[in-house]
This record gives structure tokens, C-alpha cells and sequence, in this order.
């Protein structure tokens, strides 16, 4: 009866855990260049999972037993006619100068602070091979590769990266992504820019509501077990005590 209490209890666990990453890509399913996470368990029953948080406080899986990889597979594009739209069809990420470094993202929904230079919708500044790109003029033409032309003179091109293992990149809090190890971005070279468009979330509503729908119907059928293993281990304790 313990046995089963513990079982119960360490599949219940990771299952909450999986609840808050669906929840996650469903909260962000119109998000522009949203990436859904998965979340992958290396350990699905360990007695370190059944011990409580500090203070009485929830359970913390510890990270060793799950890592969160991202599905970088390309979202669908939408058309919206601003010139300063650009998405990729094909790997690679914009380069974005933040306060800690810098990030990088596919979502390439930019406009113009009052500086006339190119930013993201979040006001980082978006950079080009020469550094900064700023736009001063009316006609703006990026092609295919990235080069961005004002008034029909070449101003800068976009400074496009890739990554061996894009999977294993970690956002940073800020839309962006960033290495989780020391690995260096590499110039990217197999991509096409496409100006006036944005590319959309990858997230799949209806994948994500199935996998919530079944994550909840095991989370439910392993509180019941529960339930019932604690009445079993109650009535159990009650005639033993009768006996005595």
C-alpha cells in the first residue's frame, strides 16, 4: 500500500510539471516567433521526488531528472506589408544587442525608435554585420540574404547566426534566446529573408490541448489511487487497532 502511495505520487509530479509547459505554449500560441518547449523526464521514479519543498512548501523536481528542449521547427508566415516585417524561411536567427550580451530570435516583427534605429517590438536594437542598423530614409528594401537598402543605396545586412544544436538554446526572460552552453554562434547560410512578412508561432492549439486533456486525465486517475490507497492503509490501521 505505501508502494502504491509512492508510485502514485511520483508519477503525479512530473505530470504537473508537464501541465505548466503546455499551459506555457498555449498562453503564447498567437505570440509572434514563439518556440514551444518540451519537457523531458530522465527520471520518472526516484524517491527524491516524494520529498517535500523547504517549509512545507511544493515539490522541486531537481534539474537533473528533466531538461526543456525548444521545437525550432519554422512557424507558418503571415503577410503583413511593412517594410520593416522580415521573417526566415529556412535556420538561422536576427542577432539582438541587449544590456547582457546578445540575444537572438526569429521573430522579426521590427519598427524605428526615435533614433531611426531598427528595434524589436520589445525596444532591444536589432544588429546588422556593421553594428547597429539605422534607417534614415523612406524606401526600404531587404533582399533575400538580408541586405537592407534605404532610398537605393546599401546601408547594412542583417547579421544572421545559427547554432549546431538550436534545440538546446534557453530563453533569457526577455523573448529571446540565448547559448545554455558555451557554444559560439556560426554565420548562417542556409535561409532566405522575407520582408513583409512574420513568422507565426509553431505552437499546434489542438496537439496542445489533446496532451493537456490526457495530462490531467492521468493526473486525476493517479489523485484517485492515491484516495484509494489511503483508505485501504486508513481501514487497514483501524482493525488492527480493533484487534488490540
Amino acid at each position: 500500500m505505501i508502494k502504491g502511495l509512492y508510485n502514485a505520487a511520483a508519477g503525479m509530479i512530473p505530470r504537473e510539471s508537464q501541465l505548466e509547459v503546455v499551459s506555457n505554449n498555449l498562453a503564447n500560441a498567437n505570440t509572434t516567433g514563439f518556440k514551444a518547449d518540451r519537457r523531458y523526464f530522465r527520471t520518472v521514479l526516484n524517491s527524491r521526488l516524494l520529498h517535500g519543498g523547504e517549509n512545507g512548501g511544493p515539490v522541486k523536481l531537481p534539474e537533473e531528472m528533466y531538461y526543456i528542449g525548444t521545437d525550432q521547427s519554422e512557424g507558418s508566415l503571415e503577410k503583413t506589408g511593412n517594410p520593416l516585417d522580415v521573417s526566415i524561411s529556412g535556420k538561422g536567427f536576427f542577432a539582438i544587442e541587449t544590456d547582457d550580451g546578445e540575444g537572438y530570435t526569429r521573430n522579426g516583427n521590427f519598427r524605428l525608435n526615435d533614433n531611426n534605429e531598427l528595434i524589436t517590438s520589445e525596444g532591444f536594437r536589432v544588429l546588422g554585420e556593421k553594428g547597429i542598423i539605422t534607417i534614415e530614409g523612406h524606401d526600404v528594401v531587404v533582399n533575400n540574404q538580408g541586405e537592407i537598402e534605404v532610398d537605393g543605396n546599401t546601408v547594412d545586412k542583417l547579421k544572421m547566426v545559427d547554432f549546431q544544436n538550436p534545440y538546446k538554446l534557453r530563453r533569457n526572460g526577455y523573448g529571446l534566446f540565448v547559448p545554455e552552453t558555451k557554444e559560439q554562434p556560426q554565420q548562417a547560410g542556409n535561409f532566405n529573408i522575407m520582408q513583409g512578412y512574420i513568422e507565426k508561432s509553431n505552437v499546434n492549439v489542438i496537439s496542445e490541448m489533446v496532451l493537456m486533456i490526457e495530462l490531467n486525465h492521468v493526473y486525476e486517475a493517479l489523485q484517485k489511487a492515491i484516495s484509494a490507497n489511503d483508505d485501504t492503509l486508513r481501514m487497514a490501521v483501524n482493525e488492527i487497532a480493533s484487534v488490540r
